[in-house]
């Protein structure tokens, strides 16, 4: 089973630090990583850059809303992730339409930091082989 990690603070949390605290807290992030690559249980790193990066997109009706910076109402969590490789954010946007955003709202922003297994096209990692069935048999959107 995989489980994800997700690290919240404050974005000016890492800058108020000095070098040293930097370096202790890179540190145990390094002690991390290889503790994982040790016992072979390391799926993927990311570094997500600043907020300020990020646009949020949502769809009424027939227009594509698209919001600078993350936006979510309170009583919407955090249900999960893509991770997708395109040239541009413009490219990423694009992409996202095909998703049912009307639904939500879909947070785009550039990754910084990246490290882990070979995950294009998702060849290398199926976690739940039944859910792929379920997606495979949904119709295609038009």
């Amino acid at each position: 089973m995989l489980f994800s990690i997700l690290i919240y603070n404050d974005e000016s949390f890492a800058d108020a630090l000095s070098k040293a605290e930097m370096d202790e807290l890179m540190s145990k992030h390094g002690d991390f990583h290889r503790h994982t690559k040790t016992d072979k249980s390391f799926g993927a790193a990311v570094k997500l850059m600043s907020t300020g990066t990020a646009v949020t997109m949502h769809r009424e009706n027939d227009d594509v809303l698209v919001t600078d910076g993350p936006f979510a109402e309170t009583k919407e969590q955090f249900l999960g992730f893509y991770l997708v490789d395109y040239p541009t954010l413009n490219e990423a946007m694009e992409a996202v339409k095909l998703l049912p955003i009307e639904y939500g709202r879909v947070e785009v922003r550039p990754v910084e930091f990246f490290e882990g297994a070979d995950y294009k096209n998702g060849e290398r990692m199926v976690v739940n082989e039944a859910f792929l069935e379920d997606v495979d048999s949904m119709p295609e959107q038009v």
